[in-house]
């Protein structure tokens, strides 16, 4: 979350803060929401928490046209099928106040594509030039330099290769020509002509006097420690300013500090900068720009369609994307794709094989794909039989086409004569309320509504029925 020095204005909060008991108060004026965030808020520690907040809780409904505008956005972005409808409001809530409260000439209408541009050269997001690569970890200064002055080495040998060549041929012909010395001089000691060559020894130096050491121990200074630094610090502050007018010999640096120097607190991780570690790790920026309307949220999806929008983000502890991504669907049956997000079978081969994949731009404008090879494609509800289909008004026939023919399932001429109130031919004495049928067959069956029984494991059911029978009768 980018840190500022003041506070939102309106802060939209999705489920999440409040499960977190993130203190809103600390990060916005107000406070927003959509109802159904609140009520998807079922633990009774929360529920608690959320009756004694220490600020007013806003809850407001998008208004309808707003939702329509996002709704329509995220089809284009490819999020929609991962987004419910208590996300959509989210969304629209914060589209809404941004509109109102700063207008929408900044906003965009059109999703951006990624592009992926091919270069030698690393961004300037990726350069790092003050070798602070990984938090925590320290990197000394000379490791790039060394490895540039490799670099220098293998191109100006390549430059310089044939002269190489000559200096190598030179240093074989020299060792070939001492092995024939030692094995000459090794023979004639065989033959006890000649000793074996001694190896030629350095000539011992002279070793200093006790007086040189006695001059030299006088001379030499230990660093002081943090103790006397600090000591001799507040004496050099006491001291009158006459005193630091007058001129004083530099001293010559020990060969500990240039360490100390040469080392530094690059790197490290200290009692002075944690948070600022922290803060590094976790992706919050410092900045002084304070947005009016912001969302809160950790849906990676949600997240999208809003910076998508050129909305504002406010991440649950740094938990925020970095990349803007745009999704299509793709057959892996026929291997066509389509961005038309609310498909649910290939426009192409008629098969329920689509599958979500991220795309983006090459430097020459044409579109890649990028297929998630982590995540393979499973037969699951594939091998399964199938029941025989039904008719009638509450049939629950599986959907294995497009085109598939689907029952109306429109109220009977006699439900509307009873409920249509202003009809020319309404009697007075029926009530205008709906009255419901509890008991005839069709509202038995109605009332199982959209469970697909024939979706469950037949061989499954049979065992668990047989172990039943086993029990109760064997």
């Amino acid at each position: 979350m980018a840190e500022t020095s003041g506070k939102i204005k309106f802060l939209v909060a999705d489920t999440t803060a409040f499960i977190n008991a993130v203190p809103l108060n600390e990060y916005a004026e107000q406070v927003l929401t959509v109802p159904d965030v609140i009520s998807e808020v079922r633990h009774r520690r929360q529920i608690r928490r959320l009756c004694v907040l220490p600020f007013d809780l806003q809850v407001r409904e998008p208004r309808p046209e707003s939702i329509r505008h996002c709704v329509e956005f995220a089809k284009r972005t490819g999020d929609y099928a991962s987004l419910s409808g208590i996300d959509l409001k989210v969304i629209s809530l914060t589209y809404e106040l941004e509109a109102d409260t700063v207008g929408t000439d900044h906003l965009r209408t059109e999703p951006v594509m990624a592009q992926t541009i091919a270069s030698k050269e690393k961004p300037e997001e990726m350069q790092d030039p003050n070798n602070k690569r990984l938090v925590g970890w320290y990197m000394p200064e000379g490791e790039e330099e060394e490895e540039v002055s490799e670099e220098e080495e293998d191109s100006q040998g390549a430059e310089d290769g044939p002269e190489e060549e000559q200096d190598q041929q030179e240093e074989e012909e020299l060792q070939d020509q001492l092995i024939d010395n030692v094995k000459a001089a090794i023979e004639a000691q065989l033959a006890g002509k000649e000793p074996l060559p001694s190896q030629p020894t350095q000539p011992e130096e002279d070793e200093p006097s006790q007086e040189e050491l006695d001059k030299l121990f006088e001379q030499l200074k230990c660093a002081p420690s943090a103790e006397e630094e600090q000591e001799l610090s507040e004496l050099l502050v006491s001291q009158p300013a006459e005193v630091e007018t007058e001129e004083t010999e530099p001293q010559e640096p020990t060969q500990s500090q240039n360490l100390e120097e040469e080392v530094g607190d690059d790197g490290w991780i200290t009692h002075s900068n944690i948070k600022k570690a922290k803060k590094a790790l976790e992706g919050k920026v410092e900045t002084d720009e304070v947005p009016p309307v912001a969302c809160m949220t950790t849906d990676y999806a949600l997240q999208n369609v809003l910076k998508q929008l050129n909305l504002h983000l406010a991440a649950l502890n740094g938990r925020i994307i970095k990349q803007l991504r745009t999704y299509i669907l793709r057959c892996y049956a026929c291997y066509r794709t389509t961005s038309i997000m609310t498909k649910v079978f290939c426009p192409n081969c008629g098969n329920k094989t689509l599958k979500r994949v991220a795309v983006s731009l090459d430097e020459n404008g044409r579109q890649v794909i990028h297929i998630n090879t982590r995540r393979p494609l499973t037969n699951k509800y594939k091998n399964q039989s199938l029941p025989r289909f039904q008719g009638g008004k509450h049939s629950r026939n599986p959907i294995l086409f497009e085109d598939q023919p689907m029952p109306r399932q429109m109220p009977s001429r006699v439900a509307k004569t009873k409920t249509n109130a202003l009809d020319q031919d309404y009697t007075a004495g029926f009530s205008p309320f709906v009255l419901r049928d509890v008991d005839s067959k069709s509202a038995m069956l109605r009332s199982k509504g959209n469970l697909k029984e024939w979706a469950r494991n037949n061989n499954f059911e049979e065992d668990r029925r047989r172990k039943n029978y086993n029990r109760l009768y064997k």
